[in-house]
């Protein structure tokens, strides 16, 4: 059983430096490129290319496709997690660094997406192109959610009870997809969807503030 020891108070500067605000935005992005391009993405496409899942793909789409967007949640926050807990002491922070981390998260998925779909995508009529736009903004801000989530149970001391919060929440997100196919929801339906929860991952992220406000108090 894993047990959380309580970190000793440490003193938190008002403002993050510049130099800090581009060193937890670059983690973050480099949390997608290890988290998913470098690890998650080829382990799927190996995996796609196995006859045995291949088999269980075909005879149980919803499943497997609930099984694969679970996957994300465990790769991206487990990342989160541990680039938080190595990468960026104290424990305790200000609000803005979460958010940081998951806008540069969040803006390297969405160059990297981009710049694999280019081609299909720049041939399609601006109405139409404000879709996949409109997609990665409600993406971004579902991972600056995320993040603060992560964040959330170094700052209460509850780490691992917030890393499952957020593997469920994120799997849960992206199960939409497969969810979504089944049901023969249309693009705009599945938009509709997504926005709320984006919504939903901004209140979250304005309510977390009081816990870092009780932190400031203690300066």
């Amino acid at each position: 059983m894993l047990t959380e020891i309580p970190d000793t108070p440490q003193p938190i500067k008002k403002h993050l430096s510049p130099r800090r605000i581009v060193l937890v935005f670059f983690l973050g992005a480099l949390c997608f490129l290890i988290t998913q391009v470098f690890t998650r993405v080829p382990l799927l496409s190996w995996l796609q290319a196995e006859p045995d899942f291949l088999l269980l793909a075909m005879s149980y789409p919803l499943i497997s496709g609930i099984l694969i967007a679970l996957t994300a949640g465990i790769f991206e926050e487990s990342g989160r997690f541990a680039f938080k807990a190595v990468a960026l002491k104290p424990a305790r922070a200000r609000i803005s660094e979460p958010v940081i981390f998951g806008l540069g998260h969040g803006l390297c998925e969405a160059v990297w997406m981009f710049s694999i779909f280019w081609d299909s995508i720049s041939i399609l009529g601006f109405p139409i192109l404000v879709v996949p736009v409109v997609e990665r903004l409600l993406a971004i801000t579902l991972h600056v959610g995320f993040s603060v989530l992560i964040w959330n149970g170094f700052q209460l001391n509850k780490r691992f009870h917030y890393l499952l919060m957020a593997i469920l929440a994120h799997g849960m997100v992206d199960a939409l997809i497969p969810l979504g196919g089944k049901l023969g929801w249309g693009v705009l339906a599945m938009e509709g969807i997504v926005a709320v929860f984006a919504g939903l991952s901004l209140i979250y992220v304005f309510h977390s503030r009081k816990y870092y406000k009780e932190e400031v108090s203690h300066e």
